[in-house]
């Protein structure tokens, strides 16, 4: 070996320890038996992960079954990129063991995060879940909710709420968070919250959770910035009040791209009430704005909504610079839907605005009357909403799908099945 590859060696054995740290939980004292308790493990090795010097500190779970209780792992970290190298799988306890409140695994202030690998968390959520969930997931009655009475939607009584359920994996106030390949199971309430977050890349991802799992959404964004959500499938239980929403898009979130989702139950055809709440959903809102969210390339299977923007009478705020382009429809009951009137019929003088919203290139399947509903406030109605593109048929043979329309401004749609005469 000449003076120059000896010099080569020692210079990659010198450098490498500042530039990449490896720190496997099991070196801290984790058992990965699924029945220990290994939560103080993961602390002693994220503590040291994320106080070691260097460009790249990373922390790995092995290829075993680590039982963990509800933690923060917080920053601000040493290393500009701290991964979080998941092999193995996280279980939750059980309800009556768990500790803490909010969510069951927490990243807070940690910036430069890649939470990577194709291990497997589960929340257990079945413990939380009232017991008359599974045998009586819901009860249905159609009602009127809608201005006018004729128009009417399905109005659910959940067999339990979400109060009190803990989020199964949150990440908040962070920057240049990166989640991919990991699968999301089971969980109390929604899945993954990104709140106060910038940078965000979401990919390839897998979250399940059974039909009778009650509120249990599977990505929730607010308050961030610049989140990109692509290449996933999502399947996150049944339709509730407060909304089983596979993607939503809540107060705060701007400049968000959503592309090839899939969104949708796993477990083939099912009664239309027997779905999650729809794929991308802006909203519930009551006060302050989401705008520039681009939902693209995305399939809807077996949902009761589609692309749908719901907010509350009386609120203040807006909702504008919504795209929702090329998606397909596979028997979804509402394809395309703003609702103006969430969880109140009644109309006030006050609305959140919306604006500037796009529905083109929509194809596919309707299980229900109407493929195209926008209903807008009579006070503060919805403006400069454009349909292009739209050619939704009915999954009943022979059956003509129809549209509603209140309060709605906007140009014509010459190539919309079915029409939209309003506009």
């Amino acid at each position: 070996m000449g003076s120059v590859e000896v010099f080569a060696v020692i210079v990659v054995l010198c450098i490498a320890p500042s530039v990449f740290g490896d720190f496997n939980v099991v070196d801290y004292g984790a058992v990965g038996d699924g029945h220990t308790d290994d939560t103080e493990a993961f602390k002693r090795a994220w503590a040291a992960a994320c106080a070691a010097p260097g460009a790249i500190s990373k922390l790995t779970v092995p290829r075993r079954t680590f039982l963990l209780n509800s933690h923060m792992f917080t920053g601000h970290c040493n290393a500009t990129y701290i991964f979080f190298r998941l092999i193995g799988n996280l279980i939750a306890p059980p309800q009556d063991k768990f500790r803490g409140t909010g969510s069951w695994i927490t990243f807070y202030k940690v910036n430069g995060l890649k939470f990577t690998g194709t291990g497997q968390m589960d929340g257990r959520g079945s413990t939380w879940w009232p017991q008359d969930c599974l045998s009586r997931p819901f009860e249905t009655e159609f009602n009127c909710l809608q201005v006018p009475c004729f128009l009417y939607v399905p109005i659910i009584q959940p067999c339990g709420n979400a109060l009190g359920r803990p989020t199964l994996l949150a990440f908040e106030s962070c920057k240049f968070l990166t989640v991919r390949f990991v699968k999301l199971v089971n969980s109390a309430r929604n899945h993954v919250t990104v709140n106060g977050c910038k940078w965000v890349d979401i990919h390839n991802i897998h979250i399940a959770s059974p039909d009778y799992s009650p509120n249990t959404d599977g990505i929730n964004i607010g308050s961030s910035w610049n989140v990109q959500v692509n290449h996933s499938f999502i399947e996150s239980g049944i339709i509730s009040t407060t909304g089983d929403d596979c993607i939503s898009f809540l107060p705060g979130s701007s400049n968000i791209n959503v592309t090839n989702i899939t969104c949708g139950p796993g477990h083939g055809i099912r009664e239309s009430m027997h779905k999650p709440n729809s794929c991308c959903s802006v909203g519930s809102m009551d006060k302050g704005e989401v705008e520039q969210v681009r939902v693209t390339n995305c399939v809807f299977k077996n949902t009761m909504f589609g692309a749908r923007i719901k907010t509350k009478q009386g609120g203040t705020g807006q909702v504008k610079g919504i795209i929702f382009r090329d998606n397909w429809m596979q028997r979804v009951h509402n394809p395309i839907i703003i609702d103006q009137y969430y969880a109140s019929a009644e109309n006030k003088s006050s609305a959140v605005a919306i604006s500037n919203v796009q529905f083109t290139g929509f194809h596919g399947m309707a299980t229900g009357d109407l493929g195209i509903k926008l209903a807008c406030s009579k006070t503060v109605p919805c403006t400069d909403i454009r349909l292009s593109d739209i050619h939704l048929v009915s999954a009943t043979p022979h059956k003509q799908l129809s549209s509603y329309c209140l309060g709605v401004q906007g140009p014509h749609c010459p190539d919309c099945t079915p029409s939209v005469p309003c506009l």
